[in-house]
């Protein structure tokens, strides 16, 4: 499991006095103290600016309410600070509870206010909820900038308290970046300077920012120190939360290895949790703690802790949380033998990684297209304002040449030479448009690569999901004809398969025999469902020596094609042969069946109007990949006969793109 962060040092209100806070319900009662003897109304505004930030997390609605108030006296006074505080946290609260849109435009509106105030510690507030804001958005780069722009405007008031918590979100970010030698460096200085300060809550939480970068760079020993000296700190302020992260992540750390001192921290983070009442951390956890008592075999146990957990993670709201638990659940029914529920859970599971593709695919590619054409039009207007100053300066040149020319009129030699000259800068000038045009057709041919790459992945992420269906398809199968163990069986096969599948979508090509071992898998699990099946995967002993490479997932639409329209509506007698070979320096694969023919498939009971989405996709998908590495696309397909002329079977070669060692 992946280590999950102590708490985020949220920079989110104004308190009266102007200096950065974190959200403490303990201030409430002298807050509204403050309130009640406050003799004008921006005190007041202000006053209710601070209790709606403090209620902000503890009692949304209330905090709204308090906001609101505080807006309208606000207006009524004209202070732009006291406007500044109330659209600031408002604009917080939207942030918090996922009006993202809504938060954006409060947050714009309190920088404008507290930039006309002329403070820039306040600016400094609303740059970082901007910056905490892009990061929910998913966009780092964003995220990145207004931290920096916040830090510039607290390192000027040299307000060190808040440019520590600064330095922390800059390294969270570039943590979340994968930069984490830039992350390591952020998170060094701000836990130098929380130590400094003497906050122990903050300095804990710098530990687990450091901790969990050091376990991404696979340093465990270093993440296990860091986390054991965060874990004292939170217990004695207090930090239920900050207290249960610590034994949760050092629970992590030995999940896979020791699985019952894995339980001991599990078990000492899931009391901090109760204790806090954190719904969302105990799903988090229960996760872990099933996984662990899984791997000693207490599967009931297990099973108890996913259904606890799962309920809490759809309370959530966490769709990928959720997709987790149908998948661990998908996995331990198939450990218990029980096929109906391992199918069921499997199909809420590919459902769910589905919606979630999908939708993370299109922000994705509305995030490239939105970052590819702002470059680009930045460029072209950077061409054309080149160009405009060399048109402007141009034509001042020639209004002098002009004048130089009606003053001269009576001096023909230097008119003529004038003339020549001008006649030379013509020719530079269209030497250097036709280098700029040169320049805006690689350009062109740089986003037509982009854009073919973006299409071929889309392809592959639509791929996967038809694949899926088909083999849960045979599960089923299988459970309904009453065949329960070698449904447990080809669920445990698929469990793999699964795997497999999973690690050869993220990349582009795969070996040879990583190909060859995928198709196995999968012709072992066929071969359940259709007796009489023979089978055999082979590669030349070259192809393997060399560690070749292949664009990957692309075999297996072509081999199943085979066996759903050429071998099923045959007899017992099916044979299916798959060979991979070099063939004028590419890699050719070539799968030969004994089915029934390409005419019988288009005319034979069963199949008539079949169309194959898979095939269709991964033809595209050849088309695009040869488009992309400037090769041929081969994709020959071969009717076999008798001796008598009937129909004896198939053969389809690909002729791959060329294939190129991987790094060992």
């Amino acid at each position: 499991m992946k280590p999950r962060l102590a708490f985020l040092v949220v920079i989110g209100g104004l308190a009266a006095t102007g200096p950065l806070l974190a959200q403490d319900t303990t201030l409430l009662p002298e807050i509204r103290r403050e309130l009640a003897i406050a003799t004008d109304d921006t005190a007041r505004a202000e006053a209710l600016a601070r209790i709606c930030f403090n209620l902000i997390q503890s009692d949304p609605d209330s905090a709204r309410w308090y906001g609101d108030m505080a807006l309208a006296l606000a207006q009524r006074t004209g202070n732009p600070k006291a406007l500044g505080d109330a659209w600031n946290n408002l604009g917080w609260l939207d942030a918090q509870y996922g009006r993202l849109d809504s938060a954006q435009a409060r947050l714009e509106r309190a920088l404008v206010l507290f930039k006309r105030v002329g403070n820039p510690a306040y600016a400094s507030v609303s740059l970082s909820n901007m910056g905490w804001l892009a990061n929910k958005r998913g966009d780092r780069v964003g995220a990145l900038r207004h931290f920096q722009a916040a830090l510039k405007q607290s390192e000027s008031v040299q307000d060190s308290a808040s440019t520590s918590i600064l330095l922390y979100s800059i390294g969270t970010t570039y943590r979340q970046m994968g930069d984490f030698k830039v992350a390591m460096a952020y998170m060094g200085k701000a836990l130098a300077m929380e130590r400094a300060l003497g906050r122990p809550s903050k300095v804990a939480a710098c530990l687990m920012g450091i901790a969990n970068i050091a376990l991404e760079q696979g340093d465990t020993a270093k993440a296990l120190a860091h986390y054991e000296q965060a874990y004292p700190l939170s217990v004695a302020q207090g930090d239920l939360l900050g207290a249960g992260l610590a034994q949760e992540n050092m629970g992590n750390l030995y999940l896979g290895n020791r699985p019952t001192l894995a339980l001991d921290h599990y078990t000492k983070a899931l009391k901090f949790y109760r204790e806090a009442g954190s719904d969302a951390d105990m799903a988090y956890l229960l996760l872990g703690m099933a996984q662990a008592k899984q791997g000693q075999g207490r599967l009931a146990e297990a099973r108890s802790d996913l259904v606890q957990g799962r309920t809490l993670a759809i309370a959530t709201g966490s769709t990928a949380l959720v997709m987790d638990y149908e998948k661990a659940m998908g996995e331990l029914a198939g450990q218990l033998g029980d096929g109906p529920g391992a199918v069921a859970h499997f199909q809420r599971y590919v459902h769910l990684k589905d919606s979630l593709q999908g939708a993370d695919t299109q922000r994705e590619l509305a995030r490239l297209r939105t970052a590819f054409e702002t470059e680009r039009k930045e460029k072209d207007n950077q061409l054309l304002r080149a160009e405009n100053r060399a048109q402007q300066e141009r034509i001042r040149q020639r209004n002098i040449q002009l004048y130089g020319l009606v003053a001269l009129a009576v001096l023909a030699l230097l008119a003529a030479l004038l003339f020549r000259r001008n006649y030379r800068q013509k020719r530079r000038h269209a030497e250097v448009l036709e280098g700029l045009n040169r320049r805006l057709e690689a350009s062109n041919a740089e986003i037509s690569e982009i854009n073919a790459l973006l299409e071929s992945r889309l392809l592959r992420s639509q791929m996967n999901p038809h694949f899926i269906y088909n083999a849960l398809g045979s599960a089923v199968d299988l459970t309904d004809a009453g065949r329960t163990a070698e449904a447990a069986d080809y669920l445990r096969g698929f469990a793999r398969l699964l795997r497999m599948v999973l690690d050869h979508s993220v990349d582009d090509t795969v070996g040879v025999e990583d190909e060859m071992e995928f198709l196995r898998q999968y012709l072992r699990l066929e071969a359940v469902r259709m007796p009489g099946l023979a089978w055999s995967v082979e590669a030349e002993q070259a192809l393997l020596e060399e560690d070749a490479a292949v664009p990957a997932l692309i075999v297996q639409p072509f081999v199943e094609n085979a066996l759903l329209h050429g071998l099923a509506p045959k007899g017992n007698d099916r044979k299916l042969e798959v060979h991979f070979a070099q063939a004028d320096g590419q890699v050719a694969c070539t799968i030969t069946d004994n089915g029934v023919g390409r005419a019988f498939g288009r005319s034979g009971s069963g199949t008539a109007g079949h169309r194959s989405l898979g095939m269709q996709l991964t033809q595209e998908r050849v088309r695009l990949l040869a488009r992309r590495m400037g090769g041929p696309e081969h994709i020959r397909v071969e009717d076999l006969t008798g001796p008598d002329g009937a129909p004896a079977g198939t053969r389809v070669v690909l002729q791959l793109i060329p294939g190129t060692p991987r790094a060992s």
